[in-house]
């Protein structure tokens, strides 16, 4: 690095440009490592609907209110449900109970967050704290994202998937989506999703893919990516809504290993189709 500079403005366009580089570098080094760096949503060419500041606000105040209401509508059987779940943590060292956290983990998923940062800097401003606290009294105190991930990593997952089940087959029982079937049916969309891809194979579930250009006659010096491949169910209505079922993990310990095939979305299927038998018999 150069002199500092006496000119605050002129120091600061330095900063800006060192980090630039530092940003192009990291971006340099993610290439190499085979990292797949998804790419921003491009804004949409279109001008907003509201006409004036009041139609805005009362736009915004209604959609608050519309899913308000229905959080609130179900809320209490699915945290009756998560209470159930058992709880893993020392008890002597509890600071948050488990249905707060679980109801934190699902804002977090509700409100698209990406990562644990982005989650704790939104999430704990003291008005929306504040908002968050009317709509959930049940918030007694925002807990860190770290410790959201500490806890799921250590319960059983399986039993998060058994509550949402629960409320799914509670909502249909009471012939929530009787007006939204096709030809009196629930149809379910099955379709598989590459959640996340790299050059390290840090579990042996992983699917791998040969990558392109590699020498095809020295498999020990080809290039491989690893990803983690999952296969989702959704039920499906004609109004466009869709409610998430079941999710299946593509896993290449379950694939051929004779003929040196691994999973595929077929055999992924087969398991999946099983597990929704069981909580929906009547859709054998």
């Amino acid at each position: 690095m150069g002199k500092v500079s006496r000119r605050p403005a002129r120091e600061a366009a330095k900063q800006a440009l060192q980090k630039k580089h530092q940003y192009r570098e990291l971006r340099q080094q993610q290439q190499a490592a085979g990292l797949i760096v998804p790419a921003p949503p491009s804004p949409a060419s279109r001008l907003s609907p509201y006409q004036s500041v009041e139609e805005e606000c009362h736009a915004r105040t209604e959609a608050v209110t519309e899913q308000a209401r229905v959080f609130r509508a179900q809320l209490p059987t699915l945290l009756k449900r998560l209470r159930q779940i058992q709880d893993t943590r020392n008890p002597k060292k509890l600071k948050h109970a488990l249905v707060s956290l679980m109801l934190y983990g699902i804002l977090v998923f509700v409100l698209h967050y990406s990562s644990r940062r982005e989650a704790n800097t939104d999430i704990t401003r003291p008005m929306f704290e504040h908002n968050l606290r009317l709509l959930f009294p049940e918030l007694d105190s925002l807990p860190h994202a770290d410790t959201l991930f500490r806890l799921l990593s250590k319960i059983d997952v399986g039993q998060i998937e058994h509550a949402h089940i629960d409320l799914v087959e509670r909502l249909i029982r009471k012939k929530k989506f009787a007006n939204y079937r096709i030809n009196n049916c629930y149809p379910i969309a099955i379709d598989g999703t590459q959640k996340v891809g790299g050059a390290t194979l840090w579990s042996e579930s992983l699917q791998e893919k040969r990558l392109s250009g590699s020498d095809q006659d020295a498999p020990e010096h080809a290039r491989y990516q690893y990803h983690v491949y999952v296969l989702e169910a959704n039920l499906c209505f004609h109004n466009g809504m869709v409610i998430p079922l079941m999710s299946e993990f593509l896993d290449y310990q379950h694939g051929d290993t004779e003929q040196n095939k691994q999973d595929c979305e077929l055999r992924a299927f087969h398991r999946l189709a099983e597990r929704i038998k069981r909580p929906f018999p009547a859709w054998r």
